[in-house]
């Protein structure tokens, strides 16, 4: 009788943890459906008032009498900041994943992490602080015409993204099968080989997935290009130009923009184009993970 009991409580824990996944599962669903459908909603009327100029035109005077709302520019300033900081990052990343996994010993190992998540727990608001008080004064020094600068704000998004980068990188090659590295070694291979060889190749999808939120990251990023990037709608001739990208342009203009507005509405706009690139990397990436998958079956 007892055992009986035993066996009903544990399959009435079993069916209660199952309902409480899907419950968390189908709601975590749900909210990302209804974000769509209210920045989809809000975006339509700009849409159908602006149409295509929206995304084709430089010129973003929301204010004037006669009204541009050109994100063009501000797209572009984010594409920007989204490669070159990406440019330094996910290499960076991967050198100090590399080194934790393969040189480091277990107290730098440890060290380094205790680090990286200091890093990571750092709010964005003191990043950019920092880079105001004490980097942006070195700007006009080293060349640039404005203390806020592209420059600065990537300085600010690779300090921002590179814990989740370098972190990501580390469990991917340590999700690894060891006796793939311990195969190539036997085979006469030197660490620095099987390493960037044959564990690398083998953790491509969880590196391609890393670099993929890293991208994420540094896109959606707001309150760093807000401080740090200068905020000027142009298209940059050098990286001591400053820029605007769309974050910053949302971030700014929401809290005084007259809710139901045309201008209202295009911020929704740029919040949309954001959204839809995010999903299309994460699409992407899922795609890139699936064939590799089924190329090495």
């Amino acid at each position: 009788m007892v055992f009986n009991e035993v066996i009903f409580l544990r399959e009435l824990k079993d069916k209660l943890n199952f309902m409480l996944i899907n419950i968390t599962a189908f709601l975590g669903i749900g909210a990302l459906i209804l974000i769509f459908v209210f920045i989809i909603h809000e975006s339509i009327p700009a849409l159908k008032s602006a149409g295509i100029e929206i995304f084709t035109s430089f010129n973003w005077y929301p204010t004037y009498d006669e009204p541009e709302y050109g994100i063009l520019t501000m797209l572009i300033n984010s594409i920007l900041l989204t490669i070159f900081t990406s440019l330094i990052v996910i290499p960076l990343g991967y050198i100090v994943a590399f080194f934790m996994y393969e040189y480091a010993k277990p107290l730098e190992k440890r060290l380094i992490k205790s680090a990286i998540d200091l890093l990571s727990g750092v709010p964005s608001v003191i990043i950019g602080m920092f880079l105001v008080i004490y980097l942006s004064p070195l700007m006009l020094e080293i060349g640039a015409w404005s203390p806020e600068n592209m420059l600065l704000a990537v300085s600010g998004l690779v300090l921002l993204s590179f814990p989740y980068t370098a972190s990501l990188m580390e469990e991917a090659l340590s999700s690894v099968d060891k006796s793939l590295k311990e195969g190539a070694l036997a085979l006469g291979s030197t660490r620095f080989t099987a390493v960037f060889k044959i564990v690398t190749l083998a953790a491509l999808p969880g590196i391609v997935n890393s670099i993929i939120l890293t991208i994420n990251r540094v896109i959606g990023e707001t309150m760093v290009v807000l401080m740090a990037a200068g905020g000027a709608n142009m298209l940059p001739q050098s990286i001591f130009d400053p820029v605007r990208p769309l974050t910053a342009a949302i971030a700014s203009e929401m809290g005084e923009v007259e809710i139901g507005s045309i201008h209202y509405s295009t911020l929704f706009v740029s919040g949309l184009v954001l959204l839809v690139i995010s999903v299309i990397l994460t699409i992407s990436s899922k795609n890139f993970v699936r064939s590799y998958e089924n190329g090495k079956r």
